[in-house]
Order: structure tokens, then sequence, then C-alpha cells
């Protein structure tokens, strides 16, 4: 997978994306469009997101975290940050840069909707199954446990990648889906990406 998602040689420090998400909701869909920026070299994060809220600004440096709403700032709390954190873990381009330090472990071969998948454990603070194309080596699906705060219980979370684009030597996801129990609970398309810029 390292080699699939980020070419050899390729650098990589920072990713910015702009990306429109939809978040399916009980009280109905909600839109959030902007643009984020990760540095996987040191953790921090930047986001400006147009939320129906109105522009929401997140900025993750040195452990702390804050959001920005209008005039107001608002710190992050522990919960808020250990979930960025975990995100950010588990993101594939993460993932291939950290690949020889990471506890993973190969769980073997599975074929989904006639396509065959290599299917790799990594054993981080809240494990997670990467599903690797075996044409393409990249990770089409990501499953994962995590609380749901309305039922109360863990929920599997399943991440279908799709629509791959190069862009200065990375491979990315231009379109995703993601699942909660089976049930579609948002998508995200990203326009444009760029490498440490």
């Amino acid at each position: 997978m390292a080699e699939a998602v980020i070419e050899p040689g390729t650098t990589v420090e920072t990713l910015t994306t702009d990306i429109e998400q939809t978040i399916i909701s009980p009280m109905g869909d909600v839109t959030i469009s902007g643009t984020s920026t990760i540095n996987f070299v040191t953790g921090d994060q930047n986001a400006v997101l147009e939320t129906p809220q109105g522009t929401v600004e997140v900025i993750i440096e040195d452990g702390e975290g804050v959001q920005k709403i209008g005039a107001r700032e608002i710190p992050m709390n522990g919960a808020q940050l250990q979930q960025v954190k975990t995100e950010m873990e588990r993101n594939y381009i993460n993932v291939a840069l950290n690949k020889d330090s990471l506890d993973a472990e190969f769980l073997g071969m599975e074929t989904i909707d006639g396509t065959e998948y290599a299917k790799v454990k990594v054993n981080f603070t809240v494990p997670v199954t990467y599903y690797l194309n075996s044409e393409t080596a990249l990770p089409d699906m990501i499953t994962f446990n995590q609380f749901n705060q309305q039922t109360g219980s863990e929920v599997e979370i399943q991440v279908k990648n799709s629509n791959w684009q190069t862009v200065s030597g990375v491979t990315y996801a231009f379109s995703i889906e993601t699942f909660a129990a089976g049930q579609k609970a948002g998508s995200g398309t990203v326009s444009n990406l760029t490498v440490n810029e």
C-alpha cells in the first residue's frame, strides 16, 4: 500500500484538501465544505469550514486545539483532540509514511463484489482493517469500531474510498462514502489536493 499511495522518492509533509462533505442524520442532511491541511510531521491541522452555523476554523497546534466561530474561540477538550488524533493516525497517508513502525498483521484475502482484497489490520489504539485492492494495492475500504454516543455502544464504521487520483506523487481518494452499522452515514468529494504547499 505504501508505494501505491506515495510514489517512491516523494516526500510528504502536508496535504491540503478542498472537500465537500454530507453528513446524514435523523434531523436531515448537513453539508459542510472547506479546506483542510494536515501536517503529518508535526500532527498540526488547520481547517476552514463552511457550516450551516457559519464559518468555523479549527486549529490544532502543539497538541492544543481551538475552534473559532466568528469572534469566539472555543478550546477543544481532550476527547475532541483524541478523536482528531485517532482520525489522523488511521489516515492511509499516515500509515504509508509510518509503515515500518506500525504493529500490522495480514488477515488473509477476501473477495467483495467480485474484487479481491488483502486484509491488513493495524493495531492502533483503535484497531483498523485496511482492504487493499489486490490489483492496485490501494485501500479501497477501511473498517474500525467507534463508540456511538446516541446508542451508548460500539458500532462498525466502514469507509469506502474511490475515484483515486495522483497529485504530486500522492494517490488520494477523491470520493469517500462512510457507513455506520451498515447504514450510509455520509459522503465526501475532494475537488482539489495539494502536497507540501
